[in-house]
């Protein structure tokens, strides 16, 4: 075994860079997120209007904060013809989203802009209750999911709970899992720094959805070859943890790589040759491709060895 290099031993390095990089790619994602319609309440109404001046744009947002509607955006889409408003703001409930919607249509009229709301040609609403009810499927989707994660992890590790808890590798998987999604997150939230037609969508969601599942794949591979090295070595009184764990590392660190290089090579072409829904999906995918081994191979074993409790013990022993 290599001497001049230990997963390890280098635990508290690694996890020193994880907490730093997770609470850093947060900070960079909330103070750039942008949420789609589906996760806002938004009024969007289309209206013979020759619209030609910011002067205009400025009125409207006169308008919404004289309405207490501070945080609201406003983007305005002009073809030539057609003018169409979209008004984005966060509201509690459906009947705020009819109130705006109301008061909006008679800002209009009041502005001389139209005769009557007969000369609307298209009016959409999102409601709140939307993004409620996808926010709960999620939520649900992911706690079933752990849930036989948690099963899968105690039948299957069961042979080896004297050396190490199943209920450890959880908790390892779920902090691996945190770290995987963050590094995208990151992306994402720079994405969105650059350009204003980057938001947070479902597109994303399920992007993250599944960086979860993958990554908790990842991690129970390099599980079962800790399994099988504790398994073969058990009967030795003289064995030591750290070399154990450390050999399950580098037995899984070729396939790892492998994996994810062509991984990579597949969600580039998508980012490249997709269209914009397959764009966003994929660069969430190749960004967690990227940084993601990092958690598998530098986060999920080492921690593992230290939850086993023989960290203090071992660690001048090999």
């Amino acid at each position: 075994m290599t001497k001049w290099f230990s997963f390890v031993k280098n635990v508290w390095l690694w996890i020193a860079i994880a907490i730093v990089l997770v609470l850093w790619s947060w900070l960079v994602f909330l103070w750039n997120a942008r949420y789609s319609e589906e996760f806002t309440s938004w009024v969007t109404i289309s209206v013979q209007w020759d619209y030609s001046s910011d002067e205009q744009r400025a009125s409207i947002e006169n308008f919404l904060k004289e309405n207490e509607y501070n945080d609201a955006r406003v983007y305005v889409d002009f073809d030539g013809e057609v003018t169409t408003v979209k008004i984005q703001t966060k509201m509690n409930d459906d009947s705020q989203v009819s109130e705006l919607s109301t008061n909006f249509k008679q800002y209009l009229i009041d502005q001389n802009i139209i005769e009557d709301e007969e000369s609307i040609t298209q009016q959409k609403v999102t409601w709140p209750s939307v993004w409620s009810y996808m926010k709960k499927t999620t939520v649900r989707a992911l706690i079933i999911g752990l849930i036989f994660i948690v099963i899968y992890l105690l039948i299957s590790f069961a042979t080896i709970r004297n050396y190490i808890s199943p209920a450890s590798l959880w908790l390892i998987v779920l902090i691996t899992m945190v770290f995987d999604i963050s590094l995208p997150v990151w992306a994402y939230g720079i994405w969105m720094a650059l350009s204003e037609t980057i938001q947070i969508d479902t597109i994303f969601i399920i992007a993250l959805l599944t960086i979860m599942w993958y990554c908790i794949n990842d991690t129970i591979v390099i599980f079962d070859r800790i399994r099988e090295n504790l398994t073969t070595k058990k009967s030795s009184k003289d064995m030591i943890y750290g070399e154990v764990f450390e050999k399950s590392i580098r037995d899984s660190l070729q396939r790892s790589i492998a994996t994810s290089i062509s991984t990579l090579l597949v969600v580039i072409c998508m980012f490249i040759f997709g269209t914009w829904v397959i764009k966003t999906f994929s660069f969430t995918i190749w960004i967690w491709v990227i940084f993601g081994t990092f958690a598998s191979i530098f986060l999920a074993a080492p921690i593992a060895y230290l939850l086993s409790w023989k960290y203090n013990k071992e660690k001048g022993k090999f």
